[in-house]
């Protein structure tokens, strides 16, 4: 199983809102957590080439929660895409949190 962190910032309605994805891919499917506003937000979908993705999941505040469905890349470290939910599109933009592998698993066990 392939696992890779991005910092990331999401341009919503209410303005930027920074956070951090992880992304876990094996076999053609996709899952992970998109934690944004202290929320941890769970998300899968699959593989639709390499370095392209389409996931579904909800994005949890404390006044609501919003599905979304996204497609983004990931190319030379950098994250690209957009979430459509039913208030608009919003971008997304990341880059790959690159750490010694002994950092990489603390994080792991921190994410779990």
């Amino acid at each position: 199983m392939k696992k890779v962190f991005y910092t990331v910032v999401l341009q919503s309605q209410l303005g930027p809102r920074a956070g951090e994805l992880l992304l876990q891919e094996e076999a053609g499917t996709v899952s992970g957590e998109l934690c944004l506003l202290s929320w941890r937000n769970r998300f899968s979908g699959s593989v639709l080439q390499d370095g392209k993705y389409l996931i579904s999941g909800a994005l949890r505040s404390r006044a609501d929660k919003v599905s979304y469905d996204a497609i983004f890349t990931v190319h030379q470290g950098r994250l690209s895409g957009g979430l459509i939910t039913r208030h608009g599109c919003w971008d997304l933009t990341g880059v790959e949190v690159t750490n010694s592998p002994a950092e990489a698993d603390l994080l792991a066990a921190v994410k779990s």
